[in-house]
């Protein structure tokens, strides 16, 4: 999205008045989440798993008709919007689960739980690719949803207050699916997270060479989209206020058992992007009016180097050999995002819901930890992996967890900010009157989340209880925030951590020391004071700034 397209915008000239009529469309706006909220439940039964069985043997009729929507390239249209186009990774995994299915099928083998898990599966990838038909052919918010989202931003707090049951029925264990993985045993969960990268085959480097592909439209934080060397896998290179914050997002995801995206911290000659003669953008200059055109964005801020690619280039990066005499750009600090080959992207995974999934609910408290305030059904994300040996399997991917860790939203003029370190409260979530209050905003009450119970999130509760100080310093680490600003996260993030689990009554296994009253200062000027950030901690370095609140939409005050 432009950023005529981001959700802020349409806010831009409301007047009170406006404001005030939005506000009574509140009642409309739910009342029309509630339909649709019916229409996808009305759906799922539609297609129950009790539909592909005639008295206990499969409905082979069922598993053929589902089969073939999800791999037919004939059948271009669902409701006359146009079906993505299904990769061939993703149409050798739905041959697979119904190759399995036909051959129970003709073995005649009555109904069992390792059917009902392949067919569960066919349920959630058709519904996915179906909500991905109709997203796609209505890519752009309308003026209801953003409306919704500010309303949601300005009430969710209110909304979600969890009742503290006089009874507590603690859930002990969760089995392990599609939306939540057991973290790998005898290995620190800080690690989690290269895990699920190794196993989808996605090699980070220290320094990494891609090249330009094409220029990115969606979303309002800038970004482009290259290629690897190997020009099989795919990089999403980002710049702005969300390079630190959604790597630490990510991570603190992974280590309490969820799926992610899989972001990389580079700065300054770590990393080369090269324009070579397939791009479409030829050069920085280019580069930069494009960015200017699309987010409104001057990357001029954030450039460290440009120019033609030198021998002496070529002989500290022998990568660079094959593009000697292109030209090529280098950042003061930048993200990329992996889009390994062996993983397919297809919809969001909420369209499966049942209302009554533990692991999506508790996800709630997960995102209140990391302060993370776009929680929309478009950062859910289904996928399928081919982990190799010509196995496929199913995962929901918990997408763009970097807009938290401090937010700042302005209405007039629109504007939108991440990665503030003042706006980050000291407490994730508190204990009032039998009730637990959540400190931090989200822009979308998914119905798992309107749905969670305390034990849900008591459960999850005791997931991030096992961070402890190593693992939490290990994850903010990958971010590269400066030292000052490090620190400060550091303390902020233990004592998040505790709120937690004071306000659930859990035992801190893992105790992680914090100040409230932190100080910090270098060389005789006082950068942070009693926990808080005084200054624009060096902005030539950090052109994005942790301290002043002009953000993406405002060019970040450049």
């Amino acid at each position: 999205m432009t950023k005529k397209h981001f959700h802020i915008y349409y806010l831009k000239k409301l007047t009170n008045v406006k404001l005030f009529c939005c506000l009574f469309l509140f009642s409309i706006i739910s009342i029309s989440n509630a339909q649709i909220a019916r229409g996808i439940i009305g759906y799922l039964k539609e297609n129950k798993v009790d539909s592909f069985y005639k008295n206990d043997t499969l409905n082979i009729y069922e598993i053929r008709k589902t089969t073939n929507f999800l791999t037919d390239i004939n059948q271009t249209t669902f409701r006359k919007d146009t079906i993505p186009k299904r990769k061939k990774a993703f149409v050798r995994h739905i041959k697979h689960l119904s190759e399995k299915l036909e051959y129970d099928y003709f073995n005649q083998n009555t109904r069992n739980n390792l059917q009902e898990e392949f067919i569960n599966e066919l349920i959630l990838l058709e519904a996915s690719l179906k909500n991905k038909t109709k997203t796609n052919a209505n890519p752009n918010l309308s003026f209801i949803k953003k409306v919704s989202m500010v309303l949601n931003t300005f009430t969710s707090k209110q909304r979600l207050k969890i009742k503290v049951p006089k009874k507590i029925n603690p859930i002990d264990s969760i089995v392990e699916s599609p939306y939540w993985h057991q973290p790998t045993p005898n290995k620190p969960i800080y690690k989690q997270f290269a895990f699920l990268a190794k196993q989808k085959n996605i090699k980070h480097r220290k320094n990494l060479v891609i090249l330009f592909k094409n220029l990115s439209l969606s979303g309002s934080a800038p970004k482009i989209n290259t290629y690897d060397l190997d020009l099989d896998n795919e990089w999403a290179l980002k710049w702005g206020d969300e390079v630190h914050t959604d790597i630490v997002g990510s991570r603190i995801f992974a280590a309490l058992g969820y799926d992610v995206d899989h972001p990389y911290y580079y700065e300054k000659e770590k990393l080369t992007l090269v324009f070579d003669d397939f791009s479409t953008v030829q050069n920085v200059e280019e580069l930069i009016t494009n960015l200017s055109s699309i987010y409104n964005i001057d990357l001029n801020p954030f450039l460290h180097n440009h120019g033609i690619i030198t021998e002496a280039m070529c002989i500290e990066n022998k990568k660079l050999i094959p593009f000697k005499g292109k030209r090529f750009a280098q950042f003061k600090k930048c993200a990329v995002e992996a889009r390994p080959d062996r993983v397919k992207r297809i919809g969001s995974f909420i369209p499966d819901l049942n209302n009554n999934r533990t692991e999506l609910s508790a996800a709630l408290l997960a995102h209140q930890f990391i302060g993370n305030w776009d929680t929309r059904e478009e950062n859910t994300l289904l996928s399928t992996v081919h982990d190799g040996n010509r196995n496929y399997r199913t995962s929901a991917v918990f997408s763009d967890l970097g807009t938290g860790l401090g937010i700042h939203n302005s209405y007039l003029p629109p504007d939108f900010k991440v990665g503030l370190i003042n706006k980050l409260p000291w407490e994730a979530v508190k204990k009032r009157k039998h009730k637990i209050i959540f400190t931090n905003s989200i822009n979308a009450t998914l119905s798992p989340y309107k749905n969670a119970t305390y034990e849900e999130l008591h459960w999850m509760a005791k997931r991030i209880s096992l961070i402890d100080s190593k693992a939490l310093k290990k994850i903010i680490k990958k971010a590269h925030w400066p030292d000052p600003i490090s620190k400060l996260y550091f303390h902020k993030l233990a004592s998040r951590r505790a709120s937690i689990l004071n306000a659930f009554n859990i035992d801190d296994p893992n105790p992680i020391s914090f100040d409230k009253k932190l100080t910090i200062e270098k060389k005789g000027i006082k950068i942070i004071e009693n926990g808080k950030l005084l200054i624009n901690y060096k902005p030539n370095k950090n052109p994005e700034s942790f301290y002043n609140k002009k953000g993406r939409l405002r060019n970040y005050g450049n």
